[in-house]
C-alpha cells in the first residue's frame, strides 16, 4: 500500500511539475494565471512531501518487518535487513535528487523571467525616450516655423513702411527740382516757376523743364505770381 502511494505522488508530482513548466511558457501575467501556477506549485510540493514519506513509510515497515524476523533467525534476517535498507536510501536519493533537478529548473525559469522582464522594461524605457525625442523635435520644429513667420512678418512689415515711406516721398514731392537752376514748370497746372519761387520745389514727376521764360510761355505756361 505505502508503495502504491509512493507511486501516485511520483507520477502527480510529474504531473505537476510539466504543468507548471507549460504554465511558465504561456507567461501568463493575468490573476487567474498567477492563480493556476500556484496551485500546480502546491500540488508539486505536496506530492513531493507524499512521496518522501511514503518511502520513509515503508522503509520503517520493512525494518520492522525485518527486526521481528531477526527474533526467529538472526543471521538471515541481518542479510535481509542490510538489503532492505540499502533499497530505501537509494529511492530517497533519487527522490531527492529529482527534487533537486526540479528546484534548478524552477529557478533557471525564474531566471529567464527575470531576464525577459528586464529585456521588456528596455524596451518600454527605449520606447518613452525615442517618444520624449519625437516630442522634443516636433517642439523645436514648431519653434523654427514659428520663428520663420515671426521673421515673415517683420520682413513684410519692413517692406509695408519702406513702401509707405516712397509713397509718402511721392506725395510730398521730390525737392531735386529745386537743383536743375532751370524753369519748372508743373505739367498740371501750367504754371512755370523760376528759381527763388515758392512752387519751385515740385514732384519731378510733374515738372517740365526750360531753358528760359519764354519757352515756357511758347508752351502755353504762364509765369507764378509767388
Amino acid at each position: 500500500m505505502t508503495v502504491l502511494i509512493g507511486l501516485i505522488a511520483f507520477f502527480a508530482m510529474i504531473y505537476f511539475a510539466i504543468k507548471l513548466i507549460n504554465q511558465h511558457k504561456v507567461r501568463n501575467k493575468t490573476r487567474t494565471g498567477k492563480a493556476i501556477k500556484k496551485k500546480y506549485r502546491i500540488g508539486l510540493f505536496s506530492s513531493l512531501i507524499i512521496l518522501i514519506v511514503a518511502f520513509a513509510s515503508g522503509g520503517g515497515t520493512t525494518e520492522e518487518k525485518v527486526s521481528h524476523q531477526d527474533q526467529k533467525n538472526e543471521p538471515r534476517t541481518s542479510v535481509v535487513a542490510t538489503k532492505t535498507k540499502y533499497v530505501g536510501k537509494s529511492k530517497y536519493k533519487i527522490v531527492k535528487k529529482e527534487h533537486v533537478a526540479l528546484v534548478a529548473q524552477k529557478n533557471k525559469l525564474k531566471e529567464q523571467e527575470d531576464s525577459l522582464q528586464e529585456q521588456r522594461d528596455q524596451i518600454e524605457d527605449k520606447e518613452k525616450q525615442e517618444q520624449e525625442e519625437q516630442q522634443q523635435q516636433q517642439e523645436q520644429a514648431q519653434k523654427q516655423q514659428e520663428e520663420q513667420q515671426k521673421q515673415a512678418q517683420q520682413q513684410a512689415q519692413q517692406q509695408q513702411e519702406k513702401q509707405n515711406q516712397q509713397q509718402e516721398t511721392q506725395q510730398r514731392g521730390d525737392m531735386t527740382t529745386s537743383q536743375s537752376g532751370k524753369i519748372v514748370g508743373n505739367s498740371n497746372s501750367h504754371i512755370y516757376h523760376v528759381p527763388g519761387q515758392r512752387g519751385y520745389k515740385m514732384n519731378s514727376s510733374n515738372a517740365v523743364y526750360f531753358d528760359n521764360e519764354q519757352d515756357a510761355i511758347n508752351a502755353g505756361y504762364r509765369k507764378a505770381k509767388v
